[in-house]
């Protein structure tokens, strides 16, 4: 079993990770946005079930803006493998992001709901 705390203390977590995260954050247990870093027309046409905000990498600095107001809370960030997401993850850091932790694998690995 998981400890939703825990998780959102590492730097990478995996699929079933994030589907046990979400589940708890739907039953109100525990906090944290979900950030999809892709482009939108990957994002229009295959995203995780609980995005919350999508901040395109290409256009990241632009974006970021829109969740500033977040930077203590918990920010789980994905893209497609992996890579654009730990790239964030690292960008966000550096500006100040208390807790950024990327989806290992990306939405690729992910076997939870998807819309």
């Amino acid at each position: 079993m998981y400890k939703s705390q825990e998780l959102l203390q590492k730097n990478e977590i995996n699929g079933k990770e994030l589907e046990y995260l979400l589940l708890e954050r739907k039953n109100e247990r525990v906090d944290f946005l979900l950030l999809d870093v892709r482009e939108k027309y990957e994002y229009n046409e295959k995203r995780i079930a609980g995005v919350d905000y999508l901040v395109p990498l290409s256009d990241f600095f632009n974006k970021i803006s829109e969740i500033e107001e977040f930077k203590s809370k918990p920010i789980i960030v994905k893209c497609k493998l992996g890579g654009r997401s730990a790239q964030a993850q690292q960008h966000m850091m550096s500006m100040g992001f208390e807790k950024v932790v990327n989806l290992a694998g990306g939405i690729t690995h992910y076997e939870g709901e998807t819309i």
